[in-house]
């Protein structure tokens, strides 16, 4: 009958129009205010915290952190685990001034490098032993088992945190791979054209399912996918916009790969962390590209942090 064709047709719409529900963080974003890059942490607290003083967004205020940046938008470029002690207490600041950033139209954006992948996987090969202590704390474990050095208990408890599914790799997929902040990308090792085919937001949701510890519908667990961190060409591990010494045709090709990126998302810049600058915080093909790990932690070259 016609009226049930109707309310066919009328319910068709309703899904069409509905939003479609993503399982990861958006790849883009708006910011009214300024926006501020920090590069890679790697457990350094103290630095993190001077990057955040130095870019005016943070004071203490009677022994308490407070955002006082505004509408200010803080992107860190990911790599806040590995080679330095303090991996957790790091993740917990940066979420804290992103609570507070918030109430005042600012954000704090942490996206996902190759060491957060590594720690899901499992591999913890660059974890230090103050690392090491302060999950196992995290997970639960007493301070007498802590002293006690049990190797087994304490890598276990780690392994607990971080595996897909546990409390910190739940934590690590609330964080994007990829990031585009008005006009400007942001990701950890950098962007190139085969990354846009396979689908921006396709990789931000498929590490996030697979941080999340989330089930495919045949059953299985869901995996990292490729382009995100599967090799040297992912946007995770990529040097190609790193290199501080390049040849002319490497200049060549980096131009040609970072525009074709930029005019297909209509973006100005691009911004990565991952490769360690010796020169600090500098930028390449025109001001389109800038590189911002300055080596700062204490574990990497403990340079002087930047912003």
């Amino acid at each position: 009958p016609p009226s049930s064709s109707r309310a066919a047709h009328s319910g068709e719409a309703r899904m069409a129009a509905a939003p479609v529900q993503h399982s990861g963080p958006p790849v883009f974003v708006q910011a009214t205010g300024r926006i501020i890059a920090i590069g890679d942490i790697h457990g350094d607290l103290q630095k993190a915290l001077s990057c955040l003083e130095m870019a005016g967004v943070l004071a203490e205020d009677d022994g308490h952190i407070k955002w006082v940046g505004g509408d200010t938008v803080v992107v860190q470029l990911g790599d806040v685990l590995d080679r330095g002690d303090c991996e957790i207490g790091s993740v917990l600041l940066l979420r804290e001034l992103d609570r507070q950033a918030r109430q005042q139209g600012g954000a704090v954006y942490m996206l996902n490098g190759n060491h957060e992948s590594l720690n899901v996987a499992g591999d913890f090969r660059y974890v230090t032993p103050g690392a090491f202590f302060e999950s196992a704390r995290a997970a639960g474990l007493s301070e007498a088992d802590i002293a006690a050095g049990d190797q087994r208990r304490i890598l276990q408890a780690r392994w607990y945190l971080y595996q897909p599914g546990g409390a910190m790799a739940r934590e690590l997929a609330k964080n994007a791979t990829v990031l585009v902040v008005n006009d400007v990308v942001f990701a950890h090792g950098g962007l190139l054209p085969h990354h846009l085919k396979y689908g921006l937001q396709r990789i931000n949701d498929e590490v996030a399912e697979w941080m999340n510890g989330a089930m495919r519908p045949d059953g299985s667990q869901a995996s990292p996918p490729f382009p995100a961190m599967g090799d040297s060409s992912s946007v995770q591990w990529n040097r190609t916009f790193g290199k501080e010494r390049v040849s002319d045709y490497e200049r060549m090709h980096m131009n040609f790969q970072l525009r074709a990126t930029l005019e297909s998302l209509n973006a100005r810049a691009m911004v990565v962390g991952h490769t360690p600058q010796m020169s600090g915080v500098n930028c390449e093909c025109d001001g389109r590209v800038w590189r911002v790990d300055a080596g700062m932690s204490s574990g990497v070259l403990d340079a002087a942090p930047q912003v």
